[in-house]
């Protein structure tokens, strides 16, 4: 997704990475069917995918461990003899690895056979990109060969991005094997088809293609204004929100009163998506209920920059522990640990931008927040958080620390020349 929420040097706080992808990724189907190597179809067998893999013993099963960092599934490859770290994703279902241009990357040694462009038939700023093949993705247990890649240019500002991986694989696992991700353990264990059995204490929900490359599984929603809905949800690990829902489209789902405007972050070409974060009743998946989940509600004017009606992410979906079976079109969703903890959000009213060399600049100021009582208004340049340089601060850093009930933070800000020192004691906002 692009590097606004997510972004070291762009960042709302009011909000957690929206749709890194929202026009890169929505290429990434185009890319597969104008790159020069082919992909297989959803409906496809998973073994028709470009490449190959072997597991390395005999047993047809491998884990190895993950972590999340920066809202994304991380873990450990080797690639060319160099130590990597790859993110996982399956927000749209392609067979290539996705590497972030850049001196890593480059280190790689990949022998590029292609060029493309990513980007949307309409869109003016398509980004140009290579490919490559005869990669070798080396895992522990496990080995990945014939891989072909698509590589961002170093000035697409994807690696900034995704800072702390080179890429994302999704169709390379996903498609060809079972993948259990279990978040109590943090392991993702990787079986051969054949040798697989469930044996969790979950159910089995239907994997369905949505037709552009995602898929969906389907769920219940009971809304605010009492209505229960039958819907597909789609499903995107790369998301790191709970749910994301378009107003006023086909269930006719309507922004919930109490609802929280602000921006939900800025695409990939630093356009500014204006939304509100509300609470929804419940999401039922495979029987189980999770309720209170925040949502970010897209407006009808931008509903174009939406991919479903309500995709849910990585914030809602490591409540379960996860087992893909996608040769039989299958999701095994199974409660985990962390399965009724409460769902939060920013308690200071603040959504932020941080852009500024010297300073964190505030966009806009929530009425009846503790930002609101402690007198910071829109314009406000931040320079320090509780000692610190507020620009040391990452958005990694400052979503949590605003999310801490009853704390307070020592702020100090500059308005028309004149330093102001400020305490916001952090309640629920929403």
């Amino acid at each position: 997704m692009n590097q606004t929420i997510g972004s070291p040097k762009t960042a709302d706080i009011q909000f957690r990475n929206f749709n890194k992808l929202l026009h890169f990724a929505a290429t990434l189907t185009l890319i597969v069917v104008i790159s020069p190597f082919t992909s297989a179809s959803q409906d496809a067998d998973p073994v028709t995918t470009p490449g190959s893999y072997r597991f390395l013993g005999d047993a047809g099963v491998t884990s190895f461990p993950f972590d999340i960092y920066r809202g994304d599934i991380r873990f450990d490859a080797e690639i060319s003899g160099h130590q990597v770290k790859l993110l996982l994703d399956d927000g749209f279902m392609w067979d290539p690895v996705l590497f972030w241009g850049g001196p890593e990357v480059d280190e790689l040694g990949l022998v590029t056979d292609g060029e493309l462009s990513i980007g949307a038939d309409d869109n003016e700023n398509r980004i140009p990109a290579t490919t490559a093949s005869g990669i070798t993705i080396r895992l522990p247990g496990i080995e990945f060969t014939d891989q072909t890649a698509v590589i961002t240019p170093a000035t697409s500002g994807t690696a900034s991005m995704w800072a702390g991986s080179i890429g994302q694989v999704s169709g390379t696992f996903l498609k060809n094997l079972v993948v259990e991700i279990n978040f109590d353990t943090m392991k993702i264990t990787l079986i051969e088809p054949k040798e697989f059995e469930y044996r969790g204490q979950g159910k089995a929900v239907p994997w369905t293609p949505l037709g552009f490359g995602a898929w969906s599984i389907p769920g219940k929603l009971v809304l605010s204004d009492g209505r229960t809905v039958d819907l597909d949800l789609m499903m995107d690990l790369g998301y790191n929100d709970q749910a994301q829902i378009g107003t006023n489209r086909e269930h006719l789902i309507k922004l919930p009163k109490k609802a929280l405007p602000g921006s939900l972050g800025f695409n990939i070409l630093q356009e500014e998506m204006l939304g509100h974060y509300a609470r929804i009743p419940m999401i039922e998946i495979g029987g189980f209920t999770v309720k209170y989940i925040l949502a970010s509600f897209v407006s009808e004017e931008q509903s174009d920059e939406l991919h479903h009606e309500v995709m849910i992410g990585l914030g809602l979906l490591s409540r379960f522990n996860l087992t893909f079976e996608f040769a039989r079109k299958r999701l095994y969703v199974e409660p985990n640990g962390s399965f009724n903890d409460s769902f939060e959000h920013n308690m200071s009213g603040l959504s932020l931008r941080l852009q500024d060399p010297d300073s964190v600049r505030v966009l806009r100021v929530h009425p009846d927040s503790p930002a609101a009582d402690a007198g910071i208004r829109a314009g406000d340049r931040i320079f320090k958080i509780n000692g610190r340089d507020a620009v040391d601060y990452s958005y990694w850093d400052l979503a949590p620390l605003l999310q801490r009930r009853g704390e307070t933070i020592e702020i100090v800000i500059v308005r028309e020349s004149k330093e102001l020192q400020v305490s916001i004691v952090l309640r629920r906002v929403i």
